[in-house]
């Protein structure tokens, strides 16, 4: 099978301030991307995102193929 890509997962479909969620060993974590970045691992680019978890308040540098964005949601509550 051909490949045509030159990196390993897209961070075309993500962009900075996107909310974001991933599965770590059976626990949904859940984040605000801060920057996405190439990085060479192997001899191919891997793309990766900074992303700022809200459970712990860390910086985590997470695998874009992990990443999942959150669905959005309005509110059609009416307010009086």
């Amino acid at each position: 099978m051909l490949i045509k890509s030159n990196s390993f997962g897209k961070k075309d479909k993500f962009n900075v301030g996107d909310l974001v969620w991933w599965n770590k060993i059976g626990k949904n974590m859940s984040g605000l991307i801060e920057s996405l970045f190439l990085k060479d691992i192997g001899g191919r680019e891997v793309a990766f995102a900074t992303v700022l978890d809200f459970n712990d308040q860390a910086r985590k540098e997470i695998l874009c193929l992990n990443l999942k964005k959150m669905p959005y949601q309005t509110n059609t509550v009416e307010e009086n």
